[in-house]
C-alpha cells in the first residue's frame, strides 16, 4: 500500500495515539497533546506518514517565537518524531527522511527560518545523515548540591526580593523585551508563551520565581522538582552578569530543599553568560546525553548566525 506523507492534521489524532502507544507502550499523558499541538499561542506544522487509514510515522513541530537582536519570527523545535515498526518493512530511512523533508516544506510556507532539537546521539546521527542536522553543542549543562544560603546572601535576597509568584504580571514585559532586543537567538519569553508553557502543562507542575528590579521584572526562575532534583527548567535576568541571578538561585535553593531535593540543575548555551559564570555560582560541568541540533529551512536566513548565538534552557525541550 502506498505511504502518504502530509501535514497532520486534528482529525489524524486517534490514529497518532494508536501510533504513540504502539512505539512507546504507553499512550501520551492525558492532555498533553491538546496542550502542545491544540493550546499553544504559536502555530507550527507537524508531518505524519499514513498507510491507508493508519499513521506509521510522525514528526511533531511543537511552535514558539524566535526573538533575539530585535527579531520576531515564527518558529519550531520537532519532537515526538516516530516510526511504527510496520515503517521498518517499508525502509524507515525512507519514512523518516521523507517525513523530514516534508516538514521542512509545510513550515517553510509558515515563514519558518529553521528549527531545533535535542536528539540523543543515536537519533543525532541518523538525523546528521538523513536530515541534514547540524550539531551546535553537546547540551551545556551544570549541577551543584542544594545546600542552606549564606547569611550575608539572605540578606541581600531581602534588599532585593525574590517571590514565588502564580504566574508573571505586567512587570515582566519589560523584561522580555529586553531579552528579544539582546543580541543572538533565543525562544519566546513574552507574557502569554510562558503562561502557555509554565501555567497550563496537564499534570505538571512548575514553580515560578519573579526577581523584583522595581516596577519590572529583573529576572525569573522557574523550577520542575524530579525526585530529589529540581531542574531550572528556565532562568532569565535582565542583567546575567548581575546580581539578580544570585539571588534567584538563593531562593532556588531555598525552595528546592523545603521540597527534599538535593541538586539544582541547570541547561544554557555553552557560549553563554550563565556557562562563563557557572563555577562562580556554585556549579559543576555534568556531561549531557543530548546535543543541540539546528536544521535550515529557508535558505535566506543568516543561518550561521543562529548557529553560534541560539541560546537555550531545558524549558526548551519540551520532555521538561
Amino acid at each position: 500500500m502506498t505511504v502518504n506523507v502530509r501535514r497532520a492534521e486534528a482529525e489524524d489524532r486517534p490514529t497518532l495515539m494508536r501510533l504513540f502507544t504502539s512505539v512507546f507502550g504507553s499512550p501520551p499523558a492525558s492532555g498533553e497533546w491538546e496542550w502542545k499541538y491544540d493550546r499553544n499561542p504559536s502555530r507550527a506544522a507537524s508531518v505524519g506518514a499514513f498507510e491507508g487509514d493508519e499513521a506509521i510515522g510522525f514528526f511533531g513541530g511543537l511552535a514558539t517565537r524566535f526573538v533575539g537582536g530585535g527579531a520576531d519570527l515564527p518558529g519550531t523545535s520537532g519532537v515526538d518524531v516516530m516510526t511504527a515498526p510496520a515503517a521498518r518493512r517499508l525502509g524507515r530511512s525512507g519514512v523518516y527522511r521523507e517525513m523530514g523533508q516534508r516538514f521542512v516544506e509545510e513550515n517553510r510556507v509558515l515563514g519558518i527560518p529553521f528549527y531545533f532539537g535535542f536528539p540523543n546521539d543515536r537519533h543525532r546521527l541518523a538525523g546528521e545523515r538523513l536530515l541534514g542536522f547540524r550539531t551546535v553543542e553537546r547540551a551545556g549543562q551544570w549541577i551543584r548540591p542544594v545546600a542552606r544560603p549564606t547569611l550575608a546572601r539572605r540578606l541581600r535576597s531581602r534588599l532585593r526580593p525574590v517571590r514565588v509568584v502564580d504566574a508573571f504580571g505586567p512587570g515582566h514585559d519589560a523584561l522580555a523585551e529586553r531579552l528579544c532586543a539582546r543580541p543572538g537567538v533565543r525562544t519566546d519569553r513574552s507574557r502569554t508563551a510562558l503562561a502557555w508553557r509554565f501555567g497550563n502543562r496537564p499534570g505538571v507542575r512548575y514553580l515560578l520565581l519573579e526577581a523584583s528590579g522595581g516596577r519590572e521584572s529583573a529576572g525569573y526562575a522557574v523550577l520542575r522538582f524530579v525526585g530529589e532534583r529540581a531542574l531550572i527548567v528556565d532562568l532569565q535576568a535582565a542583567d546575567e552578569a548581575g546580581g539578580a541571578v544570585v539571588d534567584l538561585l538563593t531562593a532556588a535553593s531555598m525552595e528546592a530543599a523545603g521540597m527534599g531535593a538535593r541538586t539544582l540543575e541547570l541547561r544554557a548555551s555553552q557560549r553563554g553568560t550563565l556557562a562563563g559564570r557557572a563555577s562562580e555560582l556554585g556549579f559543576q560541568e555534568l556531561a549531557s546525553d543530548t546535543c543541540l541540533e539546528l536544521i535550515p529551512i529557508d535558505p535566506a536566513y543568516p543561518f550561521d548566525e543562529a548557529f553560534r548565538s541560539f541560546d537555550y534552557r531545558f524549558g526548551d525541550h519540551d520532555v521538561f
